[in-house]
């Protein structure tokens, strides 16, 4: 038998679903479980680097034979079902609740078992060097989009070149005001026109974009006002001045979860979120800050030791409660609880440490009184952030340093009904191979206000608990991101079906967008 040392990238949070579900019908009984161990020993395995993720490297005992693997995945993926089958039936026949000590003890396990398997998988799939393959694609790709872009941003001939005037002050949020922007830049990606950003004015200082990042080209920053004619234009225009993401009409077909043709076959082999990955790549190009900004970083970063593992939480109040869900930190903290308790099947001894960033003060001595056994790391200036000073220049540098730290983080729990916690995400896709289950909202699935329609594929049969069954291969599109295990969707017989995810493909918005010109030159 061959042994080989290898890179492994391990999901440890996809398993919150799967017992989130099963712990909805558990309920606690008094009488004892007697647990057993889903993992097996091995024998004649050696030891080799694994990269955890969502997570940093250890060392375990890993066989490089891809049969025995792949056996051990059946067998545990059977023992699994038999684990949670017999539970559930036990829990059924009796006539008094768990113990919460007996019902932790089954979670846990439960837990333990469903992230060997994904462990196991994530090693087949490492054994045929995908791996190192995909980090080559990864940043060929990233590197190719990055060229277009600054190309785009820095045409030869700045007077006579097509531009797209977006403005920055749209009265909201930052990151609500960033996700604009990159609704203006993917236009004038998929227009061939080089984004011109009017920022002056803007509310957190009347310098701009500049004051923080740097600017989105080095050549080509303004527009003569005689040459602006509102959205769409035509082909001819010089430039066109683009209104707010709901009022454009006719929408742009290059919106957001939208990715172009040309790059989409590599793009969904190689990213499970193909739209997150795509928009993330405006973000990294937008996201250049400012000398002085990354000596800031840098000298937070040291300052309070920012360590790996770590899970970024970011925790929305004040203005966000008048339009989502009031969540307790105990929400938040359960989800960071159980990566971590993830990690401990691979490393006992593993330091629990979370970034916590958030806009209420009060939020942070909590978590410090509640989870003395966490490094909890943040930065001090935004905990005392007022709510009449959110609006000023030393409150967006403290909101884009907390957006930094939480991107660079292992894993994230947040909500995806703020515009940051869906900004971080978009960001952590651009700092690694495929960081798309790197998270948990504790609200909606992930989502871009004003997207283009989403469409799911039916992977097998489906009897509604109402209504014609669900044909495979039926093209429906996706209503609600609300659910973490089922989906509303319609389809042209019925105004809504239900379906669980696990029988659902999801359909990747695949759209055309023109060569550029500089395509064949050598890197882009």
């Amino acid at each position: 038998m061959r042994v080989e040392r290898m890179t492994v990238v391990v999901v440890v949070g996809g398993v919150t679903t799967v017992l989130l579900y099963l712990s909805l019908f558990m309920t606690y009984d008094d009488k004892r479980f007697s647990t057993r161990t889903g993992i097996q020993e091995a024998d004649s395995r050696d030891v080799a680097s694994i990269k955890l993720p969502c997570a940093g490297s250890h060392d375990f005992n890993v066989s490089g034979d891809s049969e025995v693997t792949r056996r051990l995945v059946e067998t545990n993926l059977r023992d699994a079902w038999f684990f949670f089958s017999d539970h559930m039936k036990d829990l059924q026949s009796r006539k008094q609740s768990m113990s919460k000590s007996d019902f932790q003890a089954v979670m846990k396990e439960g837990a333990e078992r469903i992230k060997v398997l994904q462990f196991d998988l994530w090693v087949l799939g490492q054994l045929d060097g995908e791996a190192s393959r995909k980090e080559q694609e990864a940043k060929e790709l990233s590197d190719l989009m990055q060229n277009r872009l600054h190309r785009l941003q820095n045409p030869e001939n700045c007077a006579t070149a097509k531009k797209l005037l977006c403005n920055l002050n749209r009265n909201c949020g930052f990151g609500c005001e960033i996700h604009h922007v990159i609704y203006c830049f993917m236009t004038a990606y998929g227009t061939h026109r080089t984004l011109i950003l009017k920022s002056d004015g803007w509310r957190y200082t009347s310098i701009g974009w500049k004051a923080v990042f740097l600017p989105l080209s080095n050549t080509c920053t303004t527009v003569s006002n005689k040459d602006v004619v509102k959205w769409p234009g035509n082909n001819n225009t010089q430039t066109v001045e683009f209104p707010m993401p709901k009022e454009p009409q006719p929408k742009p077909q290059h919106m957001p979860l939208a990715i172009p043709r040309d790059i989409s076959e590599r793009l969904i082999h190689l990213h499970g979120n193909p739209g997150a990955w795509w928009l993330g790549q405006f973000l990294k190009y937008m996201f250049r800050l400012q000398p002085y900004m990354q000596k800031l970083i840098k000298e937070s970063e040291k300052s309070f030791h920012y360590r790996h593992p770590i899970v970024g939480v970011h925790v929305r109040r004040t203005d966000k409660i008048k339009e989502a869900k009031y969540y307790q930190l105990e929400e938040y903290m359960e989800q960071v609880e159980e990566y971590f308790a993830g990690l401990q099947v691979f490393n006992p001894n593993v330091t629990r440490r979370i970034y916590l960033a958030s806009d209420e003060p009060r939020v942070f001595k909590e978590a410090k009184k509640k989870y003395p056994q966490y490094e909890i790391l943040s930065n001090k200036k935004s905990q005392v952030m007022k709510k009449n000073k959110r609006y000023k220049i030393n409150s967006l540098r403290d909101l884009i340093m907390d957006i930094y730290f939480l991107s660079r983080a292992d894993y994230i729990v947040v909500t995806f009904s703020s515009n940051i916690g869906r900004l971080v995400y978009e960001i952590m896709q651009s700092l690694s191979v495929d960081a798309s289950n790197c998270f948990y909202s504790l609200d909606t699935t992930y989502y871009f206000h004003f997207q283009r329609p989403n469409f799911v594929k039916t992977r097998f049969f489906h009897q509604p608990d109402s209504g014609a069954p669900v044909q495979p291969g039926e093209k429906l599109q996706l209503l609600s991101w609300s659910s973490n295990f089922r989906k509303e969707l319609s389809r042209k017989t019925e105004k809504k079906v239900v379906l669980p995810n696990y029988k659902l493909e999801p359909i990747v918005d695949v759209v055309n967008v023109s060569s550029y010109e500089f395509r064949q030159q050598p890197g882009t």
